[in-house]
């Protein structure tokens, strides 16, 4: 069981944390075992018993959270450190990141990101050593930002992650090859999160970096980089919509390409009207849902012909489409290229 100390200078939050049903279904991973109200006493706190993870808010009287943390940093008093932030103290987050923090809780906070960002840090805890390297603890979290859809956050992050790189590695030749290692651990987390992605990849061009393609490169190249170009491939396929029935519908597409899903079906579904149901999608997602199916029947297709065995009429049965010229008109239309097109081009590479 792992000890948490609680940092906030408002007492009513404090109870509501602990109130919060997660402690009890967590199955004995963690109990808060300190509160304090304020950075000093936080400290004080940690100089005298052991703490494994510290929750802190970041705007605290007398010693801030991002003081806390550097300070805990610095006297090596706790592992994980987790800060608490409002909307508007984006930034300060950030800072903490780039100074060691695990994770960041926005407030109000949300019982279910609350426990995601436990969960990670009790596999995190649970897993480091002193051997292993530091920068291996922040892949989990880098998923997660990956998958949230915000650049900014994903690149502060990677970055961070860069920096750990620089001190766990004496040569550039070891920083590629943990590099490629993180990619495969960043490539699990994604998966094991959006197993659909598969579908739409091939997971080892995108998660590994070619080391002999690399070696004339200069020292500009950082996993930071690498990180930026597969937040950009990815980013088409995970859904940005608050509302709850277009993300189910993208989710459903994104799972099942195959199948034949119609606006009308999912309208009965949902006991709404089929016309609603398109302009919301559309206000939503801006593509129509017929659109946005096609792009991924042609997405799938391109990951298809990848495979030699399969005849284009048949990926185009897989995919739904009876007519297969109708099929290869529609690829052409996509991509610029026919399908057996396509497939020679990739064939010569």
């Amino acid at each position: 069981m792992y000890n948490i100390l609680v940092v906030d200078d408002r007492e009513v939050f404090r109870r509501k944390l602990k109130r919060m049903p997660y402690w009890e279904k967590c199955n004995g991973k963690f109990r808060i075992s300190g509160e304090a109200s304020n950075g000093l006493e936080a400290l004080e706190l940690l100089r005298k018993q052991k703490i494994d993870l510290v929750l802190t808010d970041i705007r605290m009287p007398l010693v801030d959270g991002i003081s806390l943390l550097k300070q805990i940093k610095q006297e090596n008093l706790c592992s994980c450190v987790i800060l608490l932030s409002e909307y508007a103290e984006f930034s300060y987050a950030k800072e903490g990141i780039l100074n060691g923090a695990f994770d960041y809780i926005v407030k109000p906070i949300d019982n279910t990101k609350v426990e995601d960002s436990f969960e990670r840090a009790y596999t995190f805890l649970s897993s480091i050593s002193e051997t292993a390297p530091s920068s291996v603890r922040y892949i989990d979290a880098l998923a997660e930002y990956i998958l949230s859809g915000n650049l900014d956050d994903t690149m502060v992050y990677a970055r961070h992650v860069d920096d750990e790189l620089e001190k766990d590695t004496q040569s550039r030749e070891a920083r590629a090859i943990c590099m490629n290692d993180l990619l495969k651990k960043l490539e699990e987390s994604l998966l094991s999160i959006k197993p659909y992605l598969k579908k739409y990849f091939m997971m080892k061009d995108l998660f590994h970096i070619d080391l002999q393609e690399r070696t004339n490169e200069t020292e500009a190249f950082t996993f930071a980089k690498w990180i930026s170009r597969i937040f950009k491939e990815l980013k088409p396929f995970i859904p940005k919509t608050d509302n709850r029935m277009v993300r189910e519908m993208c989710e459903l597409a994104l799972e099942q390409p195959e199948e034949k899903h119609s606006l009308a079906g999912l309208a009965n579904t949902y006991f709404v009207n089929q016309k609603y149901l398109g302009s919301l999608f559309k206000q939503e997602m801006k593509v129509s849902f017929s659109q946005y199916l096609t792009f991924l029947k042609m997405r799938r297709a391109e990951i298809l012909l990848l495979d030699k065995c399969l005849k284009i009429y048949e990926i185009a049965e897989v995919l739904g489409y009876e007519d297969v010229e109708y099929f290869s008109r529609i690829f052409k239309n996509t991509t610029g290229w026919s399908p057996s097109s396509y497939r020679e081009n990739l064939l010569r590479k």
